[in-house]
């Protein structure tokens, strides 16, 4: 079993469709604090609407989002290290939302976490998935979508 990550940044509607039908995703899960994008088809509810026209899910997990004041300090500072450290300490809060991504995983679903940066190394929903995997402890893989 896996759990997948895209980022949007970069493509276009038609491509990002291309990859998750390439995976055969059916079910995203929006991990933005601010599911809105400056780029056209990428805030929640266009996004949505796109995918359901596809048959693939879309669920938001706000929650799992970094706060702007996070994304500040990074911006400032360039310190992944750092910023990985206080997401992961934050995501000891959001037990709730990751159980749940556990429960839908373990129902069957292909799930893509989503987020707007296309390297997943400088991304929070690597941390997310690394954590998804191990509290899934059933061998999951996590395979980060690299469409360039």
């Amino acid at each position: 079993m896996h759990i997948y990550t895209i980022g949007y940044e970069g493509l276009s509607q038609k491509v990002f469709l291309a990859w998750l039908n390439r995976y055969d995703i059916n079910l995203i899960a929006d991990v933005r604090h601010l599911p809105l994008s400056r780029k056209k088809g990428f805030s929640k509810n266009s996004l949505n609407e796109l995918l359901a026209k596809n048959n693939i899910e879309y669920l938001s997990f706000r929650e799992l989002g970094t706060s702007k004041d996070m994304r500040s300090k990074l911006l400032s500072s360039g310190d992944y290290t750092n910023f990985f450290k206080k997401y992961k300490d934050n995501l000891s809060k959001r037990t709730e939302q990751i159980n749940e991504l556990c429960e839908i995983l373990n129902s069957g679903k292909r799930i893509a976490l989503l987020c707007f940066e296309h390297d997943a190394q400088k991304c929070h929903r690597k941390i997310l998935a690394d954590e998804i995997k191990k509290i899934d402890g059933n061998g999951l893989e996590v395979k980060h979508i690299k469409p360039f």
